[in-house]
């Protein structure tokens, strides 16, 4: 599969950073254009231009993954706001990226997913509960798969509690479209109180089973709304016809975000 034809859901995102106080609209809007030009990681941008620290960055993420951390003042106020400038690369889900440390074994995982299967927990609240992953890792951990360094943590004076999802949180659902003549019928695959991880899911789906179509969608009490959608005969066009742009920026800038 061309590596233009899946992307990460980035605006959600940023716009989960805004929710959080640490972004303005404009600053998050500077931050996908650059993102869309570059095909840099948008936390690694956002870290680079000093819009939040490392640790405030890896602190909102690991809090979608049911799991919190507080570091002292004076220390969360020393991470650093310069992020390595790398070269672009291909998302990678979290679970892949843990084996690829050596932070959890292929075993350790497996089962922890087969767990999450069941109970629909978030990974980084399972690893961290089961004591399979620190907090410390599991920052570091979501730092990388964002383009960002973050200091190693000092396990003694970082706060870490593990916060299951709570009834009242949104939920993200994935679900592959069949194009039926007349109708689309949509088959739910997966679902989390995590769209990092309702991503990840969709990424590794799409590369595993090659689907006509996903879709992921943010159901929050009574309201729905599709988050990121992905079309296989769109993406094969797109590949077709933008190829020197899918070489540059390793996907497609033209239909980077844009809803249904």
């Amino acid at each position: 599969m061309e590596a233009a034809a899946l992307h990460f859901p980035w605006r959600q995102l940023g716009e989960l950073l805004v929710a959080e106080e640490l972004l303005t609209e404009e600053e998050l809007e500077q931050a996908l254009a650059e993102q869309a030009s570059s095909g840099r990681l948008l936390g690694q941008i956002l870290v680079n231009n000093g819009y939040l620290s490392a640790f405030s960055l890896a602190r909102v993420l690991s809090e979608q993954h049911g799991v919190q951390l507080q570091a002292r003042e004076d220390e969360a106020a020393e991470q650093t706001k310069t992020a390595h400038v790398q070269p672009v690369q291909a998302w990678r889900p979290l679970g892949k990226l843990l084996v690829e440390l050596g932070l959890v074994t292929e075993s350790q995982l497996e089962r922890t997913l087969a767990h999450q299967s069941e109970e629909h927990g978030r990974l980084g609240e399972i690893l961290v509960s089961r004591g399979l992953l620190s907090g410390s890792e599991l920052a570091q951990a979501l730092a990388e798969q964002h383009g960002v360094e973050l200091e190693p943590q000092d396990e003694a004076e970082l706060q870490t509690q593990v916060r299951p999802a709570t009834p009242d949180e949104p939920v993200y659902q994935v679900f592959e479209v069949a194009f039926e003549p007349g109708y689309q019928r949509r088959t739910s695959l997966y679902e989390n109180a995590n769209f990092l991880e309702a991503a990840d899911y969709a990424y590794e789906y799409v590369e595993a089973h090659d689907p006509p179509a996903l879709e992921i969608h943010r159901t929050h009490g009574a309201a729905q709304e599709t988050v990121w959608n992905y079309s296989a005969s769109r993406a094969a066009a797109v590949s077709a016809e933008r190829k020197p742009l899918a070489e540059t920026f390793g996907f497609d800038p033209v239909r980077w975000g844009k809803p249904r």
